[in-house]
């Protein structure tokens, strides 16, 4: 932190980060934390892909926010933003009427299409933390969430696929396929079950399905998903195009 030239501003709600926090340092969190932050969060709610908060801070007092984002980790990186802008000179009102218009990036919750009843959604979302945000934030607007999860990388799930065992706790079912390479070269004995073992020995009751073969897993999860469901397919591989897969086969094309 000593190194860095300008404002900082760190989020109170991490331990680490509020340890290495200067005393010129803004910080940020939510405000049922039992930590003080100079701007907080508060009074969330979420519907039809909009969360509408309060934002509280010392130096431009409390204001209303909505942003089309779904999910929690969206309000605290949005209180980030504005506690930087604020920290910055940037008047509050302006920041908060920009960031209202702003839809994400590629890749993040994009809802790509509904079919039979169903929502068909990609995400990048592919490290244990990225993949219980994404599910969580689904879950406070669908009843039914499939989770159709491909991991990444042999040398990665050859080292972290227990990591992924609460992952999933939001999704009513999880499918898994097998691992794309992104280069790396496969390993004896490791493969996407590690993950499916990994979610079963600490869920025991989880609805979770194997699918060792990607070329089978739009037939598959198409098979799955009912009406009323949104299913999320996450990866940073081909799972990309899934959800155009399974909605071409549910509109016969």
């Amino acid at each position: 932190m000593a190194g860095v030239r300008g404002p900082t501003v760190l989020c109170a709600d991490d331990p680490v980060l509020r340890r290495i926090a200067r005393p010129t340092s803004t910080t940020y969190g939510t405000a049922d934390a039992d930590v003080d932050a100079d701007v907080v969060w508060s009074d969330v709610s979420a519907g039809s892909g909009r969360t509408t908060f309060r934002v509280h801070g010392a130096t431009f007092g409390s204001r209303t926010v909505s942003i089309p984002l779904r999910g929690l980790h969206n309000v605290s990186n949005t209180t980030g933003a504005l506690a930087l802008a604020s920290a910055t000179g940037v008047d509050i009102d302006r920041a908060i009427e920009s960031i209202e218009h702003f839809a994400g990036v590629g890749r993040r919750f994009d809802v790509i299409g509904s079919a039979d009843g169903a929502t068909f959604v990609d995400d990048y979302a592919h490290l244990p933390r990225e993949i219980a945000a994404v599910l969580a934030a689904a879950r406070d607007e669908w009843s039914r969430v499939v989770a159709v999860f491909q991991p990444n990388r042999f040398n990665r799930m050859a080292v972290m696929s227990e990591e992924y065992a609460d992952s999933f706790v939001d999704a009513d079912l999880v499918i898994v396929t097998d691992i794309y390479s992104s280069g790396t070269r496969p390993i004896e004995g490791v493969t996407g079950e590690l993950v499916v073992d990994a979610i079963r020995r600490r869920h025991p009751r989880a609805e979770v399905r194997w699918v060792p073969r990607r070329s089978d897993l739009a037939g598959a999860v198409d098979a799955l998903v009912e009406p009323g469901d949104v299913c999320i397919s996450m990866g940073c591989g081909d799972i990309e195009t899934l959800p155009r897969e399974i909605l071409a086969l549910r509109h016969g094309s």
